[in-house]
């Protein structure tokens, strides 16, 4: 058991606003690693999505394989766990995590159901209105750790962002789980956003919405910062 009754409690209050189904697709290797696969907490991750769907009857969790599932294919999934949320039978696919949305990271998790379920993505009018300028689509990756209290503010701001606009891809990634992946892109801090579109932009820290939207639309729109 990951959550004890006074965190079952407190996580219930939390999500008791859903009032639309949300389910937390898991994309695992189901035991079946491929030589030189970076792969993460898979069992835990399962273990803790399944507890906090038990705690409110308009969450589900379904576990898939990444290897042999059409949609992991035809979206070019590769990392193990790779958590996507989404309401309950959408084509969403553009939020997501990889790993275990641990420590702080468990707020981000409970965070964005919450914007699933309810509507309320709390992007300001004038962000979602820069937002729809985007010229062509965009990825961010955010790289975060469980013990980084900042990390989540700069996960969430990926999310909302992909939640108004289908071309944003925003994926928070568990860097301790996925080193190689960390490593590839010289993370040295967290929460550290890789943006990658046309151009390539790097936000740092946990910034303010507008200072990631700004980002994004440099990287969709090929102006260099």
């Amino acid at each position: 058991m990951f959550l004890d009754e006074r965190v079952q409690n407190q996580v219930r209050e939390m999500l008791a606003p859903i009032q639309k189904p949300v389910e937390m697709v898991v994309f695992t290797t189901a035991g079946l690693e491929l030589p030189g696969q970076e792969v993460g907490l898979q069992d835990e991750t399962l273990g803790l999505l399944k507890e906090v769907a038990a705690l409110n009857p308009h969450l589900s969790v379904e576990q898939r394989s990444l290897h042999s599932d059409p949609e992991a294919q035809a979206l070019g999934l590769s990392y193990a766990p790779t958590i996507l949320l989404r309401e309950k039978g959408s084509q969403r696919s553009n939020i997501r995590f990889l790993g275990l949305p641990a420590g702080y990271e468990f707020s981000t998790l409970i965070e964005t159901l919450r914007m699933l379920g309810t509507g309320e993505s709390k992007l300001g009018e004038q962000s979602q209105a820069e937002l729809q300028k985007l010229a062509s689509p965009v990825r961010l990756q955010t790289f975060v750790t469980p013990t980084c209290p900042y990390c989540p503010q700069a996960v969430l701001a990926g999310y909302r962002m992909a939640y108004h606009n289908p071309k944003v891809v925003a994926e928070g990634v568990e860097a301790s789980e996925f080193p190689l992946l960390s490593r590839r892109y010289n993370i040295s801090g967290v929460p550290d956003t890789i943006i990658s579109g046309t151009t390539q932009q790097r936000v740092l820290g946990g910034q303010p919405d507008r200072v990631f939207v700004e980002a994004v639309l440099k990287a969709g729109a090929g102006v260099v910062a």
